[in-house]
């Protein structure tokens, strides 16, 4: 028989009220968690609506797709571009996928950058570094016009690269365009059958336009077999023709241009700053003749112009579980040195490494500012000054030397890294607890390997680097120079558990070619004199065994003439 409840009326009312305040209190404090975890991640990811409203973009259809037509040359532009436009202010946490409802390129045309210049040598390191810079055929003379750019389009990047889209905004390098309004005013006609632009009959008609679709592929048509070939500006030709032809079909495209009013246009080079501040900045969508940089920084300003975001770079590495996988980025020199030597094979070399850093959803980082930068040292010295710029973001990175060839791709640097770690002969927890530099040594070798190495982002690294750093007798020492620092300082007694060196090994993560086995994961070249003939015969060997081919040997003789 169950004991009676003899509780009065009072202490259970009591009892009542505490147990709905501690509900309430339970319920409160989850609301505030969710609420403080909710603001916590959208200001780590930035201030931009997709994170909050849209998934990862993971097909290769983008609603807003942004081309900015360039010379070569325009490597100022182009940086302020990626900053202003997308808050792209350095490669260090790059974006390796455009997985919004935006992707942009420059579409580089006109004559190319002599070759052994300074400017090629910039230009192909930002080509490494950003990855986002599309050259059209120089050879086939294409100049930038509206039907050029249409029909790369189609033809290129949906044609063979199978990219899809709704909408095309199309700028020229000295334009300015206020990218989240026009993506805002095309969006809101709910039709791909649009074309935004000027139409004023004046070249100028081509610096700023936008196209959907439906109406791209109609402006192709009519391109292809009614308008002239050579025509400059095929938009404004079919606003004509239908501004002129009065019937209105269900094909007739949607026609936005300036009115004074919601579309406003702006020619920078007939107005000055004080002109501009009379302007209501909310109206203007597009300036044009922009050809300072600063003007450019003060419109930015002066519209209060919001990044677009174009990867969820920072959202994918904050959801990343502690325990599940280490974030790496592999990192390399993009700097090429006053000898032109690697100038033929450096971006090639990148493309290689780039590619298999995708596979794996490993970060790609080309660094060439702290090569640049180097006085009083060797150059090399830069390898350092980019590890330590770069691995506070990570856990650990796998740098590669410029001269260094991934021959086999199906296995992931986190696999490695467990293969490293369950061979450890203190076991793979003493690994995780006091491994944070591997590099390796070939046999009867005194010297590491610096040209290809991991480490780990913790407290004993950073130590090492500045010790490295400090190392000055290294400084211009040949023939080591930073290898010969990172050796020395490796083996100081305090330092050997630390330092994980693999001796003698030439196969488990880099190998010279004539050690080369078959499986082997990457080469390093490193002859006597320029490596870029070694180095493009071993991507072609690279591109034979990802085509299925077997590769047994490589040719290691002397290096030929470039």
């Amino acid at each position: 028989m169950l004991p009676q409840n003899n509780m009065s009326p009072r202490r259970r009312q009591l009892r009542n009220r505490r147990i709905g305040l501690l509900l309430f209190a339970v319920v409160f404090l989850s609301l505030l968690y969710y609420n403080l975890k909710l603001r916590s991640e959208i200001a780590f990811n930035g201030n931009n609506g997709l994170y909050q409203n849209g998934q990862e973009n993971l097909s290769n259809h983008y609603t807003y797709l942004v081309l900015i037509a360039s010379t070569a040359t325009e490597f100022t532009r182009r940086n302020l571009i990626r900053e202003t436009y997308f808050g792209l202010k350095d490669n260090i946490e790059p974006c390796m996928q455009y997985d919004t409802d935006t992707y942009y390129k420059f579409w580089v045309y006109g004559d190319p950058i002599p070759r052994k210049t300074a400017e090629s040598r910039q230009y192909e390191a930002e080509k490494m570094e950003w990855d986002d810079i599309v050259e059209v055929s120089w050879s086939d003379n294409v100049h930038f016009e509206q039907s050029s750019i249409l029909d790369w389009t189609d033809k290129v990047l949906t044609g063979e690269q199978g990219i899809t889209y709704d909408y095309l905004i199309v700028q020229d390098v000295d334009s300015f365009v206020q990218l989240s309004k026009l993506k805002k005013e095309l969006s809101d006609t709910k039709s791909t059958n649009v074309i935004w632009g000027s139409f004023a009959g004046q070249e100028a008609d081509k610096y700023a336009f936008a196209v959907g679709s439906t109406a791209a592929k109609q402006a192709l048509g009519l391109w292809h077999t009614t308008y002239d070939r050579q025509g400059q500006n095929l938009l404004t030709e079919i606003y004509l023709h239908y501004q002129h032809n009065l019937e209105n079909n269900k094909n007739t495209p949607l026609l936005l241009r300036q009115d004074g009013t919601l579309h406003q246009f702006i020619n920078v080079a007939s107005n000055n700053v004080a002109e501009l501040n009379k302007e209501n900045a909310e109206t203007i969508i597009a300036a044009i003749h922009v050809h300072q940089d600063d003007l450019f920084i003060y419109l930015a300003q002066w519209t209060m112009l919001e990044p677009t975001l174009v990867c969820h770079q920072h959202l994918k590495q904050a959801s990343i579980p502690k325990r599940r996988q280490e974030r790496i980025a592999i990192m390399t020199s993009s700097y090429i040195y006053p000898d032109n030597c690697m100038e033929p094979s450096a971006t090639l070399s990148a493309i290689n490494k780039r590619k298999y850093a995708e596979k794996h959803q490993h970060s790609f980082i080309p660094r060439s500012m702290e090569f640049a930068q180097q006085k009083g040292r060797k150059t090399v010295w830069g390898k350092i000054d980019a590890v330590q710029n770069v691995l506070p973001h990570y856990d650990w990175i796998f740098w590669m030397d410029m001269d260094v060839v991934i021959m086999n791709t199906e296995r992931s640097l986190n696999d490695l890294l467990d293969k490293l770690r369950n061979e450890y002969s203190d076991g793979p927890d003493a690994f995780d607890q006091q491994v944070d530099f591997i590099a390796s040594r070939p046999p009867r070798d005194p010297m590491l390997n610096a040209g290809v190495f991991f480490l780990r982002n913790s407290e004993w690294s950073m130590k090492f680097l500045n010790e490295v750093q400090e190392f000055t007798a290294w400084y211009n020492k040949r023939p080591a120079y930073e290898q010969g620092a990172m050796a020395d300082v490796a083996r100081k007694d305090e330092n050997s558990k630390h330092a994980y060196i693999l001796y003698p090994d030439v196969h488990t993560f880099n190998t010279f070619p004539q050690f080369y086995s078959s499986g082997d994961f990457a080469v390093h070249y490193a002859p006597d004199g320029c490596p870029s003939a070694y180095v493009l015969q071993g991507l072609d060997a690279a591109k034979k065994i990802e085509n299925g081919e077997v590769v047994d040997t490589l040719y290691h003789g002397r290096s030929p003439k470039n």
